[in-house]
């Protein structure tokens, strides 16, 4: 990559980074081309040349953001081990930016505009579980007659709705980890086999009384005690 095409990267890297704060700071709907060129020192044409139009400058800058996968787990064996370390990356990808994604939440559940970005998040996510569904079927540590594209649209169902729990505060920073492996682990635990089907199962029975360890402190602080 020339200079020239590495400046033009790293200053629309920067305006997907101050778009994505912007969010986090006012929330999808308040975010305004005009503030977003104000702040990132361009002028609005450029922003609209670039991008298009406000959805489509916000959808680049949400789905560039979603791109599960890295740190390391390209080095795990395919199979169980990538699609559990997929799990906690779900969890800890909230956790790194809980406020811009908070805010994400509230606009998928109340914007018709967000749709698209909302299915093609969801997508990226089902694509990448496919692949190492399809290599534990492959293995023989997933039923055979396992439709694996049906399983990921449920294992992504069910993350994302475990999300809007800890969105609505009714899962913890401290236990969304839990929340995630416990839901998609059941999930998964009907019809995984062989040695995975045991590992699932610990992960969910930990999770299970981690979580359970929570509601009786919150019990206890809430009665005093007593």
């Amino acid at each position: 990559m020339d200079l020239i095409s590495e400046q033009r990267a790293a200053r629309r890297a920067f305006i997907l980074e101050t778009a994505r704060q912007m969010i986090s700071e006012r929330g999808y709907e308040a975010v305004t081309v005009r503030d977003l060129a104000q702040r990132c020192r361009v002028s609005v044409p450029t922003l609209y040349n670039q991008f298009g139009g406000k959805d489509q400058l916000l959808a680049t800058a949400i789905e560039a953001y979603f791109h599960l996968g890295h740190g390391g787990i390209d080095k795990l064996t395919p199979g169980s081990d990538r699609l559990l370390a997929l799990i906690d990356q779900c969890a800890e990808q909230l956790l790194a930016a809980p406020e811009y994604h908070r805010r994400l939440l509230e606009a998928f559940s109340s914007m018709p505009s967000t749709e698209a970005v909302k299915v093609n998040v969801a997508a990226a996510l089902i694509e990448q579980i496919v692949v190492q569904l399809d290599e534990m079927q492959r293995g023989r540590q997933l039923a055979a007659w396992v439709q694996t594209h049906a399983l990921a649209v449920q294992l992504t169902s069910t993350c994302i709705g475990t999300a809007i729990q800890w969105s609505a505060g009714y899962i913890s920073d401290e236990r969304l980890l839990d929340g995630m492996r416990y839901t998609m682990g059941l999930v998964l635990l009907g019809v995984a086999r062989g040695q995975t089907s045991g590992r699932i199962e610990q992960l969910v029975r930990a999770a299970q009384n981690h979580i359970d360890s929570e509601t009786e402190n919150d019990n206890e602080r809430h009665t005093g005690g007593s």
